[in-house]
């Protein structure tokens, strides 16, 4: 199963913020599903592939380590960009780095943070392609 580069999983516990990012990606052209808590995120991600994840540190009903954990656990040319939200940055000084490669400060900026999620895709796709050709190259 592929990674579908274009979309983003939203999972964040503020109902408000996760339909306002959800509306103004939509705006762009940039689909995605929301979840309010890390078992739906784990079930989100367990069903489908996302080309980026936006989270929030302190979501519902669960852990954000183990939704990082269960990216991590991903094949690395499957793994989606994490973003992580955060109100808190020392919450995520545990989270593992080699998965999360970005950190916003809530309240966010919800036109920084949807050009920032747009650039994620961007990156997405890139690395998407770039893998495809490789593996191209590698069966000819």
């Amino acid at each position: 199963m592929g990674v579908d580069v274009s979309r983003v999983l939203i999972a964040d516990g503020d109902a408000s913020l996760r339909q306002q990012l959800f509306s103004a990606l939509l705006g762009c052209d940039v689909f995605s599903d929301i979840v309010g808590t890390t078992s739906d995120a784990l079930t989100h991600l367990g069903a489908e592939r996302y080309g980026v994840v936006v989270v929030d540190v302190s979501l519902q009903a669960g852990d954000v380590d183990r939704v990082i954990a269960y990216i991590a656990g991903m094949p690395v040319l499957e793994r989606p960009v994490v973003l992580v939200l955060a109100a808190n940055p020392e919450a995520t000084r545990t989270l593992d780095v080699e998965i999360v490669q970005i950190v916003l400060r809530k309240p966010v900026n919800l036109p920084q943070l949807v050009d920032v999620v747009r650039s994620c895709v961007r990156s997405s796709r890139k690395r998407s392609i770039e893998s495809s050709v490789g593996r191209d190259a590698q069966t000819q």
